[in-house]
């Protein structure tokens, strides 16, 4: 069976992009299920972080009568071209892709990747150096929407993606992970005052996920696979003191955190 898939790419700036995959049922037909991505990003230190997309695959495991397994690897159909994945920041998502692929167990997501790769810094853009264009995603966490639609959500660590080489140079080296806004937690909240230019960062698992506040202090970070975590935020500008929330209880779920005033 198949179903129709629709990629969305959603990001949240902090130092990760997220992808996340959707299926839904309406428009299906027989042998195939309907999936949507989402591309989400964690915040770093550049005004831009442009990635060039071309190819979107998904690899389906299917099994047949006799007991056994087999794959297949789908394309879909995207609108292929640079993405500032800057642009996605706290939880915003915007459709990227839709086609169908095959019933079965989603495995595995393979992003092929354009020699457009670039960052701006210091208002000066800079290009990045892409030694694999193609990207390879273990699916480990799926929504199940319904029987025939299910959502993935994948993060790109924008902030561990980019190594700088020298001054002028830097090399794209994608990580990227999955989560899931069903089974994961998410934070959001406000830190002031603006010109503290603060970071809020956590560490889930041995990643660290972070979020720059949008103007007014707003930030969401989501994809939290820990239950209790600490809540870091650094201001980068001088004449500010960092702040640590201990011990913040997720549980699988949302929490808006009180306000934040850093001080000088």
């Amino acid at each position: 069976m198949k179903a129709m898939f629709n990629v969305i790419i959603a990001t949240a700036v902090s130092a990760c992009l997220l992808l996340s995959c959707s299926k839904e049922n309406s428009g299906t037909t027989n042998g195939k299920q309907q999936v949507k991505i989402y591309l989400t990003d964690n915040p770093v230190a550049f005004q831009q972080v442009n990635v060039d997309i071309q190819k979107l695959e998904i690899k389906v495991e299917v099994k047949d009568s006799t007991g056994g397994e087999r794959e297949f690897w789908e394309t879909l159909q995207i609108r292929a071209g640079v993405y500032n994945i800057l642009n996605f920041r706290n939880g915003v998502d915007t459709l990227f892709a839709q086609g169908l692929v095959t019933t079965g167990e989603i495995k595995k997501i393979r992003i092929t990747l354009g020699n457009r790769n670039s960052v701006m810094a210091d208002s000066v853009v800079y290009p990045l150096l892409l030694k694999k264009p193609q990207v390879m995603i273990d699916v480990d966490d799926i929504s199940l929407i319904n029987p025939s639609a299910v959502k993935i959500n994948i993060d790109f660590d924008a902030c561990g993606s980019i190594i700088k080489i020298n001054n002028n140079s830097f090399e794209l080296q994608p990580r990227i992970r999955t989560f899931s806004d069903e089974h994961d937690g998410r934070i959001e909240g406000k830190v002031l005052p603006r010109e503290a230019a603060a970071i809020v960062s956590v560490i889930s698992n041995g990643d660290t996920l972070l979020a720059i506040p949008e103007n007014d202090g707003e930030f969401k970070i989501r994809g939290i696979k820990s239950a209790v975590v600490d809540v870091f935020v650094n201001a980068t500008a001088s004449g500010y003191r960092d702040t640590t929330l201990r011990n913040v209880q997720l549980n699988n779920r949302e929490v808006k955190l009180p306000a934040i005033i850093l001080q000088k």
